[in-house]
């Protein structure tokens, strides 16, 4: 400031002033803007970071199961992913099978997903029925899930010798069965309510324990609904009746290729744009 004893500031002063502040305030905005994008950089490396965990937490390979070929594939919508399917050995040559479904997305519904199998690979092998397991699984999460979220998931166990399929549902997609007699497809209808929902009592007198054998040639398959309701350029869904008909299309070439003609497809219907939604699938094939 001029001190009293020295003549007022002019027009000059002020234009010096005025610039001096537009070259600070351009300064800082641009300070501010690069301490935004170093921050955001940053946060996206957590974020890959935490994605590349999350992807290690996927099985590494298809497992070996006498009697049985097994497919699986996830593709995340964004970095983080709120499915997730899993391969548990129980021993005694039975092999359990999870696919699940966090509703949202991003660092939530990714944090819900590594939850949800941390605590199923301890369930699974203490309880052979899939509803026992479910039911203790869903008693375990509830009082860690928020009201506006909930898992579905569908949990089926192999049994190598009898040939038998015992199979839950939690609120998950219907599984479908490509029959070789036939070259039909089946839909497993079957009740059940998605964890998380309930504290318990009315998850346990929905969840069941359904067997179903596969016969030789047969395929089953698992998927979430970021497939059926993945939508075209129209905003048309893929819908139901696609996957049957690219199953029934597959199934005699083994579940390998059910998964990546299936997807492969799905890529097409979308015009190759981004789905808005996780997908994972699952494909079981009885060995010929």
């Amino acid at each position: 400031a001029n001190p009293r004893d020295r003549s007022r500031f002019d027009e000059n002063d002020f234009e010096v002033f005025r610039s001096l502040a537009e070259q600070s305030a351009f300064a800082l905005s641009n300070s501010l803007i690069r301490q935004e994008a170093k921050a955001k950089q940053q946060i996206d490396a957590e974020l890959r970071a935490a994605s590349a965990i999350q992807r290690i937490l996927l099985p590494e390979k298809d497992p070996e199961f006498a009697g049985y070929a097994i497919s699986g594939h996830n593709i995340p919508a964004r970095i983080l992913s709120g499915d997730f399917y899993d391969y548990i050995d129980l021993g005694g040559g039975r092999l359990g099978l999870v696919i699940a479904d966090v509703s949202g997305k991003g660092t939530s519904a990714a944090l819900i997903s590594a939850m949800c199998r941390a605590v199923m690979r301890t369930l699974a092998p203490q309880h052979p029925s899939p509803a026992t397991a479910l039911s203790r699984l869903n008693r375990q999460l509830f009082p860690d899930i928020r009201e506006d979220m909930f898992i579905t998931m569908a949990y089926l166990v192999l049994d190598a010798e009898s040939g038998q399929v015992t199979y839950c549902r939690a609120g998950h997609t219907d599984p479908m069965i490509w029959r070789a007699a036939t070259g039909h497809v089946e839909s497993l209808s079957i009740p059940g309510m998605a964890v998380g929902i309930d504290r318990g009592d009315v998850f346990e007198r929905l969840a069941r324990d359904t067997t179903i054998t596969l016969e030789p040639g047969d395929t089953l398959l698992l998927y979430t609904d970021g497939i059926s309701e993945a939508t075209d350029s129209k905003e048309l869904m893929f819908g139901e009746n696609r996957i049957e008909r690219s199953l029934a299309l597959r199934g005699p070439q083994g579940p390998a290729s059910v998964v990546q003609g299936l997807l492969q497809e799905l890529d097409v219907f979308c015009g190759g744009r981004q789905s808005l939604d996780d997908i994972t699938l699952i494909a079981v094939q009885k060995s010929p």
